[in-house]
């Protein structure tokens, strides 16, 4: 057995360069909104993950 986590895949969200700051604010606030609120967790734990777990909040 390795130590670790095997074949790690990041997920992020993002909008398009240039468009209004607005925009970056809201997809901010929402990801951290959702994982603060549990919503991550309880997705990942629906799909069955293991090993998966959520970034920290910032």
């Amino acid at each position: 057995m390795l130590e670790g986590r095997f074949l790690v895949e990041p997920f992020g969200m993002a909008v398009p360069n240039g468009r209004n700051p607005a925009a970056a604010a809201y997809v901010g606030k929402f990801v951290e909104d959702a994982k603060a609120g549990g919503l991550v967790k309880d997705a990942i734990e629906r799909a069955g993950l293991r090993g998966v777990v959520v970034a920290p909040l910032r």
